[in-house]
């Protein structure tokens, strides 16, 4: 009841009543959570909806990772992105995709109301969850970092430095236009 005035009070419905109880806060919370389990159950990906999703995601994260390598903020930042886009055909990838499943092997499993995809290789044996598929779509966490791209002998022997790979110089090619500068034609100079 809610006073109107000193001498009368009006009196509260009962919907209004059982809102603004705690009892009533978690009745309908309980209810709102239920029926988002509910949807979730009916639209869980199927294995063929992840694993492309999940190939084509690993793709644009290659693609992406391919001139320059990403930091964390960006990696996050095209995680965002890459559910709404797919990855570039023209780009040519098939080096790069053979190399990524010759080292890594991802693997779907399945629960009761969404789907992971884990990424397994020598780095990590136990694995790392790359995405995840909830509520009909795949939500990556793809971090180019966790991949395999390389293998062979980090060194030779026990105790011997790590084998560092030799940058090669780049041959910027003959110039026969190309002469010792002189200042103003004075060769001391």
């Amino acid at each position: 009841m809610e006073p109107t005035n000193r001498s009368t009070y009006k009196k509260q419905s009962m919907t209004s009543e059982f809102t603004n109880s705690c009892l009533g806060k978690l009745i309908i919370l309980g209810g709102i959570a239920f029926v988002l389990l509910i949807v979730a159950l009916f639209t869980v990906p199927s294995d063929v909806q992840m694993r492309a999703e999940m190939d084509d995601n690993i793709r644009e994260c290659l693609q992406d990772n391919f001139e320059k390598r990403s930091d964390a903020v960006d990696e996050f930042f095209n995680n965002i992105r890459r559910p709404f886009t797919e990855a570039d055909t023209t780009f040519n990838d098939r080096e790069m995709l053979a190399i990524f499943n010759r080292n890594n092997r991802l693997e779907i499993h399945n629960h009761t109301l969404f789907m992971t995809a884990r990424l397994y290789n020598n780095l990590s044996p136990e694995g790392v969850r790359e995405g995840i598929g909830i509520f009909g779509m795949v939500i990556p966490f793809l971090n180019y970092e966790d991949f395999l791209m390389t293998e062979g002998n980090v060194r030779g022997k026990q105790n011997d430095r790590i084998i560092q790979a030799p940058v090669p110089e780049m041959d910027l090619g003959d110039n026969p236009m190309l002469k010792p500068y002189h200042y103003k034609g004075n060769p001391d100079d």
